[in-house]
This record gives structure tokens, C-alpha cells and sequence, in this order.
């Protein structure tokens, strides 16, 4: 079974990476260099809670900075530096990277893991506000794709990272909802 899913995360690594245009490359690229992006997002996810919990928006602030943490952590103490599975383009011969390699380790993404995490604590938290919430699940998605187009990561780095962010932002939703009714119950 092992050697069954490595060989298919190997094959569709190369599928993925192996497809390649020039539109793609700046696009991928300028995704997956998520730090910028994302302090957008997250002024975005401020402004919104902002408007529809003017006295609590700092709730949702804590709450992404608390996603934020635990996803980035999680992935690197409990897995990248536990499992040490190398980096395809540590490990493979013929991988294309446009911004280098990283780290030596790959397994979980923190990338999936840090964006999976935003986004299900947005779609949870602002599910009732029309597609902008499948449009953040739909942003943490190509973000992981791209790390695997860029030549970083295996998919099943980036599945597995996501299911993480998915917990993490679920937690953090839970947190959220746990401190609103609290704070709610003190005014």
C-alpha cells in the first residue's frame, strides 16, 4: 500500500509539474508566495468582521492569528520535522522550480496548511455571505496546487497539509464561536 500511494504521488507530481506555460509560471508563482497575499486576505477577513461585529471584530483577529499559528506549527514540529520526507525536488531527478526548493522537508505543506486554515475559519465564520466564502476555499486550493506546479511539493504534501488546515480553522471556528457566546453573555 505504501509503495502503491508513493508511486502515485510521484506520478502525479511529475503530471503536475511536467504541464507547464508561461501564464501559469507568474501566476503560480505570485500565488504561492503567499505571505503578501494572504495579509490581504486577512485585512479583508478584518474589515468584514468589522462591519457585521463592530464591537467583537478583534475576536476573528485573535482567531486568525491563532489559525495561522497552530497550522504553521503543526506542520513543521508534528510532521515536517518528525516524517523527513525530502522535497521532490530534493529527491527527484528532472523536478522545474522557478523560486528554488525551500526547506529539505515537504510533508505536511505549510502552505495548504497555513491557507486550508484561513480559509475554513472564513467559510465557517462568513458562510452566509453569497460565494465569497467558496472563493477563499477555491484561493487555498490553488495555492496548494501551486506548490506542487512549482516543483516544492508532492501532492499528497498538500493534501495532507490541507486536512490539517482544514482541523486547524475548524478549531479555531469552535474557539471563535466559544469566546462570542461568552463575551455575549457577559453584556
Amino acid at each position: 500500500m505504501i509503495t502503491f500511494l508513493t508511486d502515485w504521488d510521484t506520478h502525479l507530481f511529475y503530471f503536475i509539474n511536467g504541464h507547464y506555460h508561461p501564464v501559469f509560471d507568474v501566476a503560480f508563482g505570485i500565488l504561492s508566495r503567499h505571505w503578501n497575499i494572504a495579509a490581504v486576505v486577512t485585512l479583508v477577513f478584518v474589515a468584514v468582521a468589522l462591519r457585521r461585529e463592530p464591537k467583537m471584530w478583534w475576536v476573528m483577529l485573535l482567531c486568525i492569528g491563532l489559525s495561522f499559528l497552530l497550522a504553521d506549527r503543526i506542520s513543521v514540529m508534528c510532521f515536517k520535522d518528525v516524517v523527513c520526507r525530502l522535497r521532490p525536488c530534493h529527491a527527484l531527478e528532472g523536478v522545474r522550480t522557478l523560486h528554488g526548493c525551500g526547506g529539505q522537508y515537504g510533508f505536511v505543506s505549510s502552505h495548504a496548511a497555513n491557507v486550508f486554515s484561513l480559509a475554513t475559519l472564513f467559510a465557517l465564520s462568513y458562510r452566509h455571505i453569497g460565494i465569497f466564502p467558496w472563493l477563499m476555499l477555491c484561493w487555498a486550493a490553488l495555492v496548494g496546487y501551486s506548490r506542487i506546479y512549482l516543483g516544492v511539493h508532492y501532492p499528497l504534501d498538500v493534501i495532507c497539509g490541507a486536512l490539517l488546515g482544514v482541523l486547524t480553522g475548524v478549531a479555531c471556528y469552535g474557539g471563535r464561536i466559544a469566546i462570542m457566546r461568552r463575551l455575549s453573555k457577559r453584556t
